[in-house]
């Protein structure tokens, strides 16, 4: 019996499994892969790790499962999903905006699900999980289902119910980091600096400022302070952004994220 059953294996997917494959206690060859595409089962199968023709096949053959479909997808397979599922078989499942009603409407009351909002930073080994149980799961159940979470990246647990509220926090965030990101590098080329020497020096500093944040006994506000010399070129900076909106900008961004998840949600 094999220890996760994963049906799908895209983007978000396969970056989880290449964070894992860091790990030196990782074994693929305890992960069952189902996807429609031969071409990614082929991909799975040269790397270890078990592959399989049918959904049916893959449920029948594992402990856990990993339910990795796009939101759209959800809807088509479910009734494939329930006609194998086992009662009480655990179930992480990564699809955006759907909560946990509606697996218990589809799988039965007495299905275990955990849902998950991941994020792509998770190939590096340094990923960021959110994730929330059904009823029916124990302190144990989440701590088995997410063994592989915690292979490639953090784990926070959340309350049922807030998923979509989550998502610019960690599912979202990456995207903002790497649009502002880009924005620096176009203006280090327009300041004559080497870009690649810029754009190295700016995403060590977003890496040092996050240890900074998840280790130092400083608040954030105490943290931000120390940078806000008066006078400096730094706080002179920030007042400029602040009053052309750059705080109501992110506050959209936060906005934008949420209802259009809870609208994927509800396709």
């Amino acid at each position: 019996m094999l220890h996760y059953g994963f049906i799908a294996a895209g983007n978000i997917i396969r970056a989880m499994h290449r964070g894992a494959e860091l790990n030196k206690d990782y074994d693929p060859s305890e992960i069952g892969i189902y996807d429609i595409s031969e071409d990614v089962r082929k991909d799975y199968a040269s790397r270890g790790y078990a592959t399989f023709d049918t959904m049916k096949e893959l449920v029948d053959n594992s402990e856990m499962l990993v339910l990795g479909v796009t939101p759209k997808v959800i809807g088509l397979i479910i009734d494939e999903l329930k006609a194998c599922y086992r009662p009480g078989q655990l179930l992480l499942t990564v699809v955006t905006g759907v909560e946990q009603p509606w697996y218990t409407e589809h799988l039965g009351d007495d299905c275990k699900v955990v849902i998950c909002m991941p994020n792509m930073s998770s190939q590096v080994g340094a990923g960021a999980f959110a994730v929330s149980r059904n009823k029916n799961c124990t302190d144990e159940d989440v701590e088995n289902v997410t063994a592989i979470l915690r292979s490639c990246g953090l784990v926070e647990e959340i309350p049922d119910g807030k998923m979509a509220e989550i998502l610019p926090f960690n599912g979202s965030a990456p995207g903002f980091f790497y649009h502002i990101s880009n924005l620096m590098v176009k203006e280090a080329e327009k300041l004559g600096l080497d870009p690649v020497k810029a754009v190295s020096l700016f995403a060590q500093t977003m890496k040092g400022s996050a240890e900074m944040i998840l280790s130092s006994d400083m608040s954030l506000k105490d943290l931000e302070a120390a940078l806000r010399l008066p006078g400096g070129a730094t706080v002179t900076a920030l007042e400029k952004i602040e009053s052309m909106g750059f705080d109501d900008m992110y506050k959209e961004f936060v906005k934008v994220s949420v209802d259009h998840c809870k609208e994927l949600g509800n396709q």
